[in-house]
């Protein structure tokens, strides 16, 4: 499967990193659109999460970093989807870059 691995620090605390990109990811309609078995699971106290569908996984994971937070999520594509990996990432990245810098 390929790994699509994106990283964004923000001047955000951890834990209003972890609400914005959660909840964004809970509610993504986009992403229901993309897979309609899509579900998420978060860890609040660990700011973690797990989303899983049918075409693809992916793991949250946000960090206390230099004055703020890094976010870090990794998303496994089954082969089939491999040439979408770009887009993906890119997607991703201008996401939270909103997200976390806006």
């Amino acid at each position: 499967m390929p790994n699509v691995n994106v990283s964004m620090s923000s001047s955000l605390d951890p834990k209003i990193a972890f609400d914005k990109v959660s909840s964004y990811l809970n509610q993504s309609d986009e992403l229901r659109k993309l897979d309609s078995s899509y579900t998420c699971q978060f860890n609040e106290s660990a700011l973690s999460g797990d989303l899983r569908g049918k075409l693809f996984s992916a793991t949250l994971k946000v960090e206390g970093h230099t004055q703020g937070s890094l976010v870090d999520i990794q998303v496994k594509l089954p082969l089939a989807l491999a040439f979408a990996s770009k887009k993906v990432k890119a997607t991703l990245e201008t996401y939270l870059h909103k997200t976390l810098n806006g």
